[in-house]
């Protein structure tokens, strides 16, 4: 087995980040994903946290599921800094994945009033 090394394990949390980005931004729960490529939810959470090595194999399904070529996963990698993305920018993605849980026009619309209110301030 390869040893790792911060340039590999900084690799692995940014393209475990990007397959967590685009998995919530989809409105895919760990779950739905992992029967997609055929892991546990658990391994897939690895995978998402830079804990496990993914496989190229397992990366070919992983962009397939998410309908991204393998190349946008290395997108960027040497600007590695501005990838990571910040608590913020993960709140955003909740946000957005549970407005569209809305079913409701008229509570979205209420929410989205809402926002605009508070941010004018």
């Amino acid at each position: 087995m390869a040893r790792k090394n911060e340039f590999t394990e900084r690799v692995d949390t940014i393209i475990g980040m990007k397959i967590q980005e685009l998995r919530i931004s989809m409105g895919l729960s760990r779950q739905q994903l992992a029967a997609k490529i055929g892991v546990t939810h658990q391994q897939l959470q690895k995978y998402e946290k830079g804990t496990n090595r993914i496989s190229a194999g397992r990366l070919a399904a992983i962009s397939k599921a998410l309908k991204k070529s393998v190349g946008f996963f290395f997108e960027g990698i040497e600007q590695e800094q501005d990838l990571l993305p910040s608590q913020h920018q993960r709140m955003c993605i909740e946000v957005s994945r549970n407005f569209l849980r809305i079913k409701n026009p008229m509570h979205q619309n209420a929410i989205n009033l809402l926002v605009r209110t508070l941010s004018e301030n």
